[in-house]
């Protein structure tokens, strides 16, 4: 019963977190719905693009979840504080970065994926403005795992909630020109998000740098070794492998159906982004099973690490298949929130049928990944991605859509596929795995634990 106290200690916060960004997602699309399915198709492309933006630079956030974690379990958070100053450094880096690439790619990118004029017209503008707002959000993510790798899963909630607040009302005021703010239809939905992931970060250094200093002396500089740049480094580039390949798939998987027209790229997006939902608790769960098995580890209990994750699946599986019915039910009703055009939601809800009975293979598949990142089995999962992905989803999807000419039905089917395999390797590799032998990636600078050493 212990356990089970702790997992949803640390996995209901998180799902809060998860929830509110998914919320935030739902009421933006039904609020940009009103201005046509161009809109909300624009929305649903520059979602995929943002996505694999983020997968492109997530290996920093996610290498830092885990290593912390094991670093906050081995109390040696001296430690800890040098790679979260590392990922700082690679942090500042990457928004340089996106900060040039939104000058150049915008255009390109959605002329590559087969836009029509008109989303290409107003679609260009909105992703340089969301690629303005990334910058802030690779900050963001890396003080969220920090924070989440010490067991404190309650402040990245709280920053997150006032993060969707911001969001959903900023984006209603300039993208309608509510309260004597402009009308800037849909550039203001654009650069609401600017403004809110500004605000995040700004808390978040508050957070850090001030309230977290007390206990883990975060403003005190440790000098950084080289062979911690080597280990950050490395592990980042292997979890951004991972999210990069489930990030280009789901590109590739856009694109075929953008090739379908509005009306399908519009349906498309709704059902996703209703699908969102049922991943709430497996993030969550998938989160909490990184930072306990990470801790655990970091303890030198290699079998309680084991059955931490174990426990962390069969709970999340239970929110799992109360989402799927939900989704199930609703899915008509919820769909209609988001447009009247009848083509576009009949066409979402089949989508959303087809996708419910995969959602406890997502679910578990998400959890186990999550468990598998905090013992630091980060090889497997990127290799695993890669050939998923590349190997199987992307071309599946290519030869359902292109070749034999099924459309969405095609599409889809391949990316549930996906799920059910994505399962299935990451169950095989946690059962296979010798926990016995799992130990922390946790080195101390010197041999005093102290975090003040």
């Amino acid at each position: 019963m212990k356990l089970i106290k702790e997992i949803l200690r640390l996995a209901i916060p998180s799902i809060a977190t998860f929830s509110s960004m998914t919320v935030t997602g739902l009421l933006i699309l039904m609020i940009i719905g009103k201005l046509g399915a161009t809109a909300i198709a624009v929305v649903g492309i520059t979602n995929v693009l943002m996505y694999n933006l983020w997968a492109l630079f997530s290996g920093n956030q996610g290498a830092i979840n885990y290593l912390v974690a094991q670093n906050y379990g081995s109390e040696n958070m001296k430690q800890g504080n040098q790679r979260m100053q590392i990922a700082i450094i690679l942090a500042a880096l990457q928004a340089f970065l996106l900060f040039c690439a939104s000058f150049m790619i915008p255009h390109f990118i959605l002329d590559v994926m087969g836009s029509n004029t008109a989303i290409l017209k107003l679609g260009v503008p909105y992703v340089q403005v969301r690629m303005f707002g990334m910058m802030f959000t690779v900050f963001n993510i890396i003080f969220y795992a920090y924070m989440r790798a010490t067991g404190d899963t309650r402040t990245p909630m709280n920053i997150s909630l006032i993060n969707s607040v911001l969001v959903v009302f900023l984006t209603y005021v300039l993208a309608y020109g509510k309260f004597g703010f402009p009308n800037l239809g849909l550039q203001g939905a654009g650069w609401s998000m600017v403004a809110a992931e500004g605000i995040t970060f700004l808390l978040n250094v508050l957070v850090y740098y001030r309230f977290l200093n007390e206990k883990y002396f975060t403003r005190s500089w440790v000098r950084i070794e080289r062979q911690q740049v080597r280990l950050l480094l490395f592990e980042s580039s292997k979890l951004g492998i991972t999210e990069l390949s489930n990030s280009m798939g789901m590109l590739i998987f856009t694109a075929c159906i953008t090739r379908l027209g509005t009306v399908a790229i519009a349906a498309n997006e709704i059902a996703l982004n209703l699908l969102s939902f049922g991943f709430m608790p497996a993030n969550g769960f998938g989160a909490a099973s990184t930072v306990g098995i990470g801790q655990e580890i970091g303890k030198g209990r290699p079998m309680e690490a084991k059955r931490f994750g174990l426990v962390t699946v069969y709970l999340g599986l239970g929110f799992m298949l109360l989402i799927s019915i939900l989704l199930f039910i609703f899915s008509l009703p919820v769909a209609k929130l988001y447009t009247s055009d009848s083509a576009v939601y009949l066409t979402s809800v089949s989508l959303i049928h087809l996708a419910s009975f995969t959602l406890l293979f997502s679910g578990a598949g998400i959890i186990l990944a999550g468990g598998l990142r905090g013992v630091g089995d980060t090889t497997f999962l990127s290799r695993a991605s890669l050939l998923l992905n590349w190997i199987y989803f992307i071309p599946c999807t290519i030869l359902l859509t292109q070749v034999y000419h099924l459309g969405q039905t095609g599409a889809w089917t391949a990316f549930c596929s996906l799920i059910v395999l994505q399962f299935a390797a990451n169950a095989w590799r946690f059962k296979s795995l010798n926990w016995t032998l799992a130990k922390s990636k946790s080195e101390p600078i010197s041999r005093s634990k102290s975090v003040n050493a």
